[in-house]
């Protein structure tokens, strides 16, 4: 089988690798597809021994099933999860491993086939094709998570800093749950333009004008109710709070970067939101399919396993010609 190694800085190779059976309590699936992620960036560093596989946004077919392993019969479709919790604490019993102090991290999915276990599994509806079936882990997991996390009013004026591609989902959701002013904000013209395609009042470029007086004008003079932000930047950072009003709520993905003095009359309230939970699957696949939400909108690329290292390049280097790439093993 076909098998992606980080070889290198900014090196993939593709070489033959055997394909795995198995363990007890495992499923061996066939990768259809897997898209590159924005955290995907260890693409940009010299590789490492023993580097693991990469790609944690997969989908495919069960093809074998290991000893004990019978949620799952050969032939069924799956949404691959990335997070492993230990299955003991009390995190992964309240249904939370993305908490959990020992949870592994899963990738593999930039091979045309690989084991994963039964907790990394999810069924994938029958009538949704194998590129929508790779948004339907992190890519909508995430954003929708910060909505339960911090979940907007419909007379709201909410802000959604950086427009790749969890950021313009960020947008469609928001539309989909009829909040009336959202306003998008990034540096690449083409992403503004996108996020008005998908649902944005405004746009913002922090390039080319101030966005914390825009945001201020945009919103009464006062400022944005909330905030969401997938930008690690201290400039970003100072303007979102300065950008949001007294009483405000911010929900970061990424943390927050700066240093500052905050004042005891700075009222904010600020939200982590980190990746989802295996029980929000099921209300996520409800969300999208209740408001007839189009997830490839957000797909600029689909490109073959053999062209990763094209893929890549896109993603990382060309953000005003790409937008979510998705990898297929056929």
């Amino acid at each position: 089988m076909k098998t992606a190694f980080h070889t290198g800085l900014k090196e993939i190779t593709i070489k033959e690798t055997t394909k795995p059976s198995p363990k007890a309590g495992e499923y061996l699936v066939q990768i259809k597809t897997c898209s590159i992620c924005g955290s995907d960036t260890w693409w940009n560093n010299e590789a490492s021994e023993g580097e693991a596989i990469h790609g944690h946004e997969s989908a495919g077919i069960v093809e074998a099933c290991g000893e004990g392993a019978n949620k799952y019969k050969v032939g069924d479709k799956v949404v691959c999860y990335a997070i492993l919790g230990c299955g003991e604490c009390a995190y992964c019993k309240a249904g939370v491993p993305t908490n959990c102090q020992s949870k592994d991290f899963i990738e593999g999915g930039f091979q045309e086939y690989s084991t994963f276990k039964e907790a990394l599994l999810f069924p994938c509806p029958d009538d949704v094709d194998f590129i929508t079936a790779s948004l339907l882990s992190d890519a909508i997991g995430v954003p929708l998570r910060g909505l339960r996390r911090l979940t907007p009013e419909k007379s709201d004026k909410v802000c959604v800093w950086g427009l790749g591609p969890l950021g313009l989902l960020q947008v469609m959701f928001l539309k989909a749950l009829g909040v009336k002013t959202i306003i998008g904000l990034d540096t690449v013209e083409e992403r503004l333009q996108k996020a008005h395609e998908l649902g944005a009042s405004y746009t913002i470029n922090p390039l080319k004008d101030d966005a914390v007086e825009k945001i201020k004008e945009l919103c009464n003079g006062l400022g944005a109710d909330k905030a969401y932000t997938y930008v690690r930047h201290p400039k970003a950072t100072e303007d979102i709070f300065k950008s949001t009003k007294e009483g405000a709520s911010i929900c970061t993905f990424v943390g927050l970067e700066g240093q500052y003095e905050l004042q005891e009359w700075y009222e904010r309230t600020l939200v982590w939101s980190f990746y989802f939970t295996p029980t929000e699957y099921t209300e996520n696949l409800k969300f999208i399919k209740d408001n007839k939400i189009d997830l490839t909108k957000i797909v600029s690329d689909v490109l073959p396993l053999d062209n990763i290292n094209e893929a890549f390049k896109k993603r990382f280097e060309q953000p005003e010609d790409s937008l979510k790439i998705v990898i297929t093993m056929d």
